[in-house]
């Protein structure tokens, strides 16, 4: 499974890409925690990786875990 990890500001997102039948079967485990939403991202030639835009019709196949940092108060 590729993974990749976001962090921007107050928020971190776990990204997990399947890569076999088995991935698949442990994604839709861990989609049951909290948090956690399924996109789509993708390599770019450039060497980045960019977001597909997913609709209502197209579920993405990268499950996102999503942890915010409280805000202090």
């Amino acid at each position: 499974m590729k993974t990749a990890i976001l962090i921007k500001e107050n928020r971190t997102q776990l990204i997990l890409e399947p890569e076999s039948r088995h991935d698949n079967e442990v994604l839709k485990i861990l989609s049951k925690l909290p948090n956690t939403h399924y996109d789509d991202f993708y390599d770019c030639e450039g060497g980045w990786t960019r977001r597909h835009i997913v609709d209502e019709y197209n579920e993405g196949k990268d499950l996102i875990i999503v942890f915010d940092k409280e805000q202090k108060k």
